[in-house]
């Protein structure tokens, strides 16, 4: 039994992001000439490089090349492996001239098919970070062994993932999607009825909902607001939810409010959606962005 000692700790993805930029407008059936970027992206490792600005986490994945090892050790983050097999996976996407989202492609199958006996990490009173793109048996294994003595914060990761938490909305201490996530994952298309059919299942839960550049919406204990962000020349689309969930994370559970730490999480996912690269994110950038925001009180009866 592995004791982990870091009080974050990611069970999830990390893997190369390619993107994929067009220099002109898309031709279909033809070579496009692209600008290409690459960086280390997964759910996971985008929320945890986030919080591991601030202290070390932990991060749990299957197993990694030594150029990913090292880059991980790097920044911040300690690498643990659950098989010992080293398999391809990437995400990649394609943006239009404008730098708009256009396509995203994953070939995620080695997480699916990762398959763990028993998981050996000794965890308690820690925030357990899950993405959705282990299997759904792993998936509900990780749950199932920390819900008791742990907080379990899940990250959406995308609408076709979602599905594999359904049953487990009562053992989750929060929750945080995009609106499409959202949708699937309660066949309502309505954010408010949304939400409080997730609330019907679990009072307690701590919600988090983005529906990108409108509002971000955030629920606890009958407290209902929303953060709207500024407008802004939008650079780099990709990770910038993820960059939203990590500054939440690591500011909800250092006890700041539930106003506080969206407005934070906002002000850096649009700090990361206005920089052309995946950079670390400047406080002076951030706190410039906050004072842009709008916090409201929402009404979960609209």
């Amino acid at each position: 039994m592995k004791q982990i000692y870091n009080n974050f700790i990611f069970f999830g993805a990390v893997h190369q992001d390619f993107v994929f930029e067009l220099k002109n407008h898309l031709i279909k059936f033809r070579t496009n000439p692209v600008k290409h970027y690459e960086s280390f992206g997964g759910v996971a490792h985008n929320v945890a490089k986030v919080i591991a600005c601030k202290e070390k986490v932990s991060l749990v994945s299957i197993n990694s090349d030594i150029e990913t090892i090292n880059y991980l050790k790097k920044n911040n983050i300690n690498f643990f492996t659950f098989n010992k097999k080293i398999q391809k996976r990437y995400y990649a996407v394609l943006l239009n001239k404008f730098k708009e989202l256009q396509l995203g492609i994953a070939n995620t199958d080695a997480y699916e098919q990762c398959t763990v006996k028993s998981i050996n990490f000794r965890l308690r009173e820690k925030h357990v970070i899950i993405d959705l793109n282990f299997s759904e048996i792993l998936t509900k294994k990780i749950i199932e062994k920390y819900y008791k003595n742990n907080r379990i914060i899940i990250c959406g990761t995308s609408p076709f993932k979602i599905n594999k938490i359904k049953s487990y909305l009562n053992k989750i201490d929060c929750l945080i999607l995009n609106k499409e996530e959202l949708f699937k994952l309660t066949n309502i298309r309505d954010i408010h009825k949304s939400i409080k059919y997730i609330i019907k299942k679990n009072p307690i839960i701590n919600l988090v909902v983005s529906d990108g550049s409108n509002k971000t919406y955030g629920y606890e204990l009958s407290k209902f607001i929303s953060v709207k962000p500024p407008k802004i020349k939008v650079l780099n689309e990709n990770g910038a939810g993820d960059a939203m969930a990590g500054s939440y994370i690591y500011y909800r559970y250092k006890n700041l409010s539930l106003e506080k730490s969206l407005s934070l999480g906002v002000a850096t996912g649009t700090v990361h959606a206005k920089s052309k690269k995946n950079t670390k994110f400047k406080e002076v950038d951030i706190k410039k962005i906050i004072n842009k925001t709008k916090i409201q009180k929402e009404d979960l009866n609209v």
